[in-house]
């Protein structure tokens, strides 16, 4: 629903004529009004009608004026009925008494307008709003409030019947007239901010529409408080672009705190309360909540039947919404007469033509589909489809999940090749969707939204799975959806930062100084169980969230956002050699009849003159699943049977190394004849997977045939087109031999002698729990023979070991210090909380064993760990040792090309979708490191201080990073069985 403003004004009868009863009535009406309280209000007015009908003819000017005062709270607390033959009334008596040229005159016909406008009489309003604007102009000029008045609702309309170009027109021109005669805290102006946030809702474009949601929501609980119906209108609002971007817990918060406020000031029975719980139960089907969902749109339906009467839109609405529910459970027999009901009302009042009647067609076509009555489920979705295209147009989100529904049926019915193109045309929407929408999420909300729009790889990738006729198109554009959505998040979070860094404008620099500020403090108060926190986080995490997407609005004007989305095959295939193949392996579950629980894996490979990348289907992912089961319940454990050459006996079945390879690499193996390097995005359970070490057979390992580089995504080798010949490396600080066990003195004096050198921005968190890390001495030798290395070539090393290798050094190094980072310490992955057990964990376990967010459970050891890992409060002021990826997300490494985590499992966390793995290598990426070597399981000190010495050797000595890094392993692999050295991987 459109909100906006509706102008009556509120008098007193005189005095001098009505007498103080009167006077008093009014003035009861008047204070009841004001507070929102329509209820109550209404008794007054009516009695204050019925002396006034008593005691003046109807041309006197008291008459009118407590008839009007009738009218405008039937209208408001949502008594169409009664109110309708009151305007009716009033527009005579002004034009007879006052002539059709008088302000007044003008107000009554705004107001009759308005009434049948949330009547749902579209048609029958807009004479009345046009008569209205004209009087107000000749009269009043177009500078007056009123004209804006008359300007917003006639916008209003035009917006409701889908007429956006005139909408948008409209109700710019009000809001420009009102910043130059109203004070920003004038309820006009923040109607005029309201009616263009929905309006560009309505649009699609979300980035314009939240600034001005939020703006009206700040200024109306400044001026009339947070039990004001205005207030509740705001918040509705807000969760209404929410849920549309899939914030759902937002939305949620938003459409309770709206309801509450309604049903309080209102009554259940106000169109406005059903409003809230109308949009709460379209959170509550979107979060699988699907009989709450039920409960609340019988309940929004009973009273619109009642109040509304059925031939209202949003009656029509909620039956609508209540077949739609009925059909996400299944049960279509029970939602098909709903949806047809709905689609009548929806045709005979709004037309043929409008987007709301082509979406009960949608829903109707769904319901059929799933009734397998699918010759009457197509010509459904065909006309829902024409109908979006011309009324919404192409660019809507509506229009793009019609070509997905369409592309959908025709895969459930054999019909691959009409499959083909929509998949192809809706992709290509989706993306553009997901650009304009970016602009106006912060890094969580990006995933959140991504993960909202899975179709768009599921659909491509079910039709080339089964249908290998496919056409060139689309696995064109299937390759180029992987190149553009793999980590689009992360890049794009990246990207917002590197530009707010570059940029001289002070007033961004001052918000991402509060953004990094805020982010410091989290990060403290993270650390900390439960009870110890600040009982204001949650306003605090709110806040922080404002500044990164306040810094995200603001640097989408300067920053590359389109780096990612503009990047295709051919831009690929430039950059790559004859001998060169490109793949980008995928995951999705496997649409057969109707989505399954089955996780297919498949690769897309890419060669240098391929007219088309080649799709490959692989395996499904219970049968990876059951092959590490076999081979061990750890990284560790199962990395000895794939890496070292252990046989596992399982059901009769053995399991070694080139079980691996048979599943994951030799289907891929006839498309790869002649090619020597691969560069590989892994996607899923295949981030776990060393693909270098994988066993050919007993003496063949892949990396002996193909010379192979990791990327987050392919797309990288186009972005990397112009980095130039091979450079040495520079300057390089290492940690390694971190003293983890140090008691409360000896960390008070390290704090100290950390102060003398640098100053620390960041807070000290603390955790609690128990165990101990054991010492690494082996990592000494490590970082000393790195650092010989170097200081050989007359390069700079700074190594930092005992108790300087501290969390505050690591978080103190100067931005353009070093181009290299080695950590040689203890890594973690800690696996998500089991939510059952979560609170009763949350005291008496470490902090970030229970965090909901992977950054916050992986991370590295350092000087001092062990007295916190114990449980032992920190001391204040003093960094404990253990450093979240969370925290190093916050670091400014945008200098740093290489970061090395010589650790164990370092490469781990929760995969997500598209956006890969959430972890320590997240967290670099995120602070801006260029490449990172990480570990898939417990590495051993002595191979892994040989490994890492011999590549930075081959670097020094003129080989590129990443030849460097495939030279030491291929030395390695001389000596060694796999797993002592083929846990790391090069990423970038």
């Amino acid at each position: 629903m459109k909100y906006f403003l509706l102008l009556s004004c509120l008098f007193f009868a005189s005095l001098l004529v009505t007498g103080q009863s009167l006077l008093d009535l009014n003035k009861r009406f008047v204070e009841l009004f004001q507070q929102g309280k329509y209820e109550e209000a209404i008794p007054y007015a009516e009695k204050a009608f019925e002396t006034a009908k008593k005691e003046l003819s109807e041309d006197h000017p008291d008459y009118s004026t407590n008839l009007e005062n009738l009218g405008w709270v039937y209208l408001t607390a949502g008594y169409y009925s009664k109110a309708e033959p009151v305007y009716k009334e009033l527009v005579k008596i002004k034009a007879r008494l006052l002539g059709k040229d008088h302000p007044d005159y003008a107000t009554m016909l705004n107001n009759l307008a308005i009434l049948y406008y949330y009547m749902g009489e579209y048609v029958k309003a807009e004479p009345y709003y046009l008569e209205a604007l004209s009087v107000r102009k000749k009269v009043l000029g177009e500078a007056h409030p009123d004209y804006a008045t008359s300007l917003d609702n006639l916008g209003a309309l035009y917006a409701a019947v889908e007429e956006f170009e005139k909408a948008e027109q409209l109700y710019q021109q009000a809001l420009a007239i009102r910043k130059k005669i109203v004070p920003e805290t004038n309820p006009d102006y923040i109607t005029s901010l309201n009616n263009l946030g929905s309006l560009y809702l309505s649009m699609g474009e979300y980035a314009k529409a939240e600034p001005l949601y939020l703006q009206a929501v700040s200024i109306r609980k400044k001026t009339v408080g947070e039990e004001h119906p205005d207030y509740a209108t705001s918040l509705n609002n807000l969760g209404a672009l929410y849920l549309a971007i899939g914030q759902y817990e937002k939305a949620a918060t938003l459409f309770t705190q709206s309801m509450t406020i309604r049903k309080k000031v209102l009554g259940e029975n106000h169109p406005s309360y059903l409003v809230s719980t109308n949009n709460l139960s379209q959170v509550y089907a979107a979060t699988g909540r699907y009989r709450e969902a039920i409960s609340l749109c019988q309940q929004t339906i009973a009273i619109r039947k009642k109040i509304l009467g059925e031939e209202h839109p949003d009656y029509a609405t909620s039956l609508n919404n209540l077949g739609v529910l009925y059909a996400e459970i299944g049960e279509y027999a029970k939602g098909e007469p709903f949806c047809v009901q709905a689609a009548a009302i929806r045709k005979k009042i709004m037309g043929a033509g409008h987007s709301d009647y082509a979406a009960s067609l949608n829903n109707l076509g769904l319901i059929y589909k799933g009734m397998g009555q699918y010759k009457k489920a197509e010509p459904l979705f065909v006309q829902a489809n024409g109908i979006y295209r011309i009324a919404e147009g192409e660019q809507s989100s509506k229009y793009t999940i019609g070509l997905d529904n369409l592309a959908i049926l025709y895969m459930t019915t054999g019909e691959y090749a009409k499959a083909d193109p929509l998949s192809i045309l809706s992709s290509t929407k989706t993306l553009q969707h997901i650009t304009r929408t970016f602009a106006v999420l912060s890094e969580k909300e990006k995933g959140n939204y991504l993960s909202s729009k899975g179709s768009v790889t599921e659909i491509s990738n079910n039709i080339l799975y089964h249908y290998p006729q496919a056409s060139a198109a689309l696995r064109i554009n299937n390759y180029n959806l992987q190149l553009t959505l793999k980590s689009l998040s992360l890049a794009d979070t990246k990207n917002m930062i590197a530009a707010v860094r570059n940029s001289k404008d002070s007033a961004i620099k001052k918000i991402f100084s509060n953004w990094m500020a805020g982010k410091s403090y989290l990060a403290k108060q993270y650390s900390l169980p439960a009870s110890k926190r600040d009982p204001d986080l949650s306003r605090i995490e709110t806040k922080t969230e404002e500044f990164e997407k306040e810094l995200n609005r603001r640097s989408v004007q300067f920053r590359n956002q389109q780096s990612a989305i503009s990047i295709s095959v051919a831009d690929v295939q430039k950059n790559m050699q004859e001998d060169e193949a490109a793949i980008e392996f995928v995951s999705f579950n496997l649409y057969n009849k109707q989505w399954t629980d089955s996780v297919i894996y498949a690769a897309c490979i890419l060669r240098k003159n391929d007219p088309a990348p080649v799709f490959v289907p692989l395996f499904e992912e219970r049968q990876l699943q059951r092959l590490y089961d076999s081979a061990g319940k750890s990284a560790t454990t199962a990395a000895k049977t794939f890496y070292r050459g252990l046989i596992v006996k399982e059901n009769g079945s053995t399991i070694t190394g080139e079980s691996l390879y048979k599943l994951i690499w030799q289907p891929l193996e006839p498309w790869l004849k002649g090619i020597k390097k691969i560069a590989y995005s892994p996607a899923g359970k295949l981030y776990g997977i060393a693909f270098h070490a994988l066993k050919i057979d007993s003496s063949t390992l892949l990396m002996d045939k193909y010379q192979l580089q990791q990327y987050t995504s392919t797309r990288q080798i186009a972005l990397d087109a112009d980095e130039g010949p091979a450079t040495k490396p520079g300057s390089i600080v290492l940690f390694g031999d971190a003293a983890f066990d140090m008691d409360s003195a000896q960390i008070v004096k390290q704090r100290v002698k950390e102060a003398n050198d640098y100053v620390s921005t960041m807070s000290p968190p603390t955790r609690g729990g128990n165990g101990a890390w054991p010492a690494l001495p082996g990592t000494a030798t490590e970082v000393k023979k790195i650092g010989v290395l170097f200081t050989q070539q007359k390069l700079t090393a700074r190594i930092y070991t005992q108790a300087d290798a501290s969390e505050g050094r690591l978080k103190m190094i100067p931005v353009n210090s070093s181009p290299i980072l080695h950590i040689a310490t203890h890594g973690f992955f800690l696996p998500p909380p089991d939510d059952s057990r979560k609170k009763e964990m949350f005291d008496n376990q470490n902090s970030y064993a229970v965090a909901d967010d992977p950054l916050l459970r992986s991370g590295l050891i350092l000087a001092g760990g062990n007295y916190a890992w114990k449980g032992k409060t920190t001391i204040e002021g003093v960094e404990d040792g253990i450093v979240t990826a969370y925290e190093i997300s916050q670091l400014n490494l945008s200098n740093t090309e290489l970061v090395v985590l010589s650790a164990c499992e370092t490469a781990l966390g929760d995969v997500k979708g598209n956006e890969g793995v959430f972890g320590l290598q997240r967290g670099f990426k995120m602070a801006g490191v260029k490449k990172m070597i990480v570990s898939l399981w417990q590495v051993p000190d002595k191979e892994t201080a040989e490994l890492m010495t011999s590549f930075y050797d081959y670097w020094i000595k003129g080989k590129s990073i990443n030849a460097a890094f495939y030279q030491a392993q291929t030395e390695m692999r001389r000596k060694y069985e796999p797993f002592y050295w083929a846990a790391f991987v090069l990423i970038e």
